[in-house]
């Protein structure tokens, strides 16, 4: 049963990222240090761990057709979740340009840091692959239509479209060949790709309790009151609506779980990042990481409970 096979990994990241929290709280992280971090996390351990997939799982034109299907079904819930936002924004009056930072906010989730390894844990490597491409189509609507709406005056240019290109889509793309074409590199090759994937999940959440110290180490009130609309839709309401859509389709049913894990997942890692580039408001995209990350050690096994009760 997949509500209780994601027991054990949620409190296994719970516990590295109290580890993370420790390490932050007897020790000076720099900016430095935690971009290092980021940096191993998106260049290295997500890309081996996306590759590990593809080596171990079995190839066939199933396989290819469920990527292409959770792909695709990555895009329009990510725009939903973008809309939805922005106007369960407006409904509680929030100013047009909080609204923005609202739908980005809850809309879309850390589906690469924490998605990805909680569903390699889960389902194995063919659930780390599953994820990866809802990661892939996620990555596409952050990099474009996501940027463009934190901006007032967004003006299209190649470089959104060069940030699209990053080591874990090409990863992806790389995956999609070892399966059509069957070629995988040698034995050691895969030994050697696999034990930098197992990286990535005490990495992930390393930086996820150094984060959580850094923030409250911030001066300043902590109160969560503005944020408490984007992180109910993001963790409860914006899930459940997911669980009924998917519900009623054909798919299967890993697919379904998947899809499921994905959109319950928390407000992304490198959301302080861009809000504070394209919107000038890194505090509230600290905060929103933060905290929705703590909320959904409770609220995602809660999530998948009621979607295996769905179907």
């Amino acid at each position: 049963m997949v509500f209780l096979s994601i027991l054990g990994p949620m409190f296994m990241m719970v516990v590295i990222s109290v580890i993370g929290y420790m390490i932050a709280k007897n020790n000076e992280i720099t900016e430095e240090s935690k971009q290092l971090l980021i940096s191993i996390m998106l260049n290295i351990a997500i890309p081996c761990l996306i590759l590990d997939g593809a080596f171990k799982t079995k190839v066939g034109k199933e396989l290819i057709s469920q990527l292409i299907l959770i792909f695709i079904f990555s895009i329009i819930i990510s725009l939903l979740g973008l809309l939805l936002g922005w106007i369960f924004a407006r409904i509680f009056n929030y100013s047009p340009s909080n609204a923005r930072k609202i739908a980005f906010i809850a809309g879309l989730g850390n589906t690469g840091f924490i998605g990805i390894p909680l569903c390699a844990e889960i389902f194995g490597p063919k659930g780390a692959l599953l994820a990866a491409a809802f990661d892939t189509g996620l990555g596409i609507i952050l990099f474009t239509v996501a940027i463009a709406l934190l901006q007032e005056n967004y003006q299209f240019s190649l470089a959104s479209l060069k940030q699209i290109m990053n080591p874990p889509i090409i990863s992806i793309v790389i995956a999609l060949f070892i399966i059509i074409t069957e070629i995988k590199p040698p034995e050691i090759i895969q030994q050697l790709n696999g034990m930098l994937a197992n990286l990535a999940t005490p990495l992930g959440m390393l930086y996820i309790g150094i984060l959580i110290r850094m923030m409250l180490k911030q001066k300043g009130p902590m109160s969560i009151s503005r944020l408490t609309v984007p992180i109910l839709l993001k963790l409860i309401i914006f899930p459940i609506i997911t669980i009924l859509l998917v519900g009623f389709t054909n798919l299967s049913i890993i697919i379904k779980q998947v899809i499921i894990i994905q959109t319950a997942m928390p407000t992304m890692a490198i959301a302080p990042i861009l809000l504070a580039r394209y919107a000038q408001d890194e505090e509230i995209g600290v905060k929103a990481t933060v905290f929705s990350t703590i909320c959904a050690i409770l609220t995602v096994p809660f999530i998948v409970f009621l979607g295996s009760k769905f179907f």
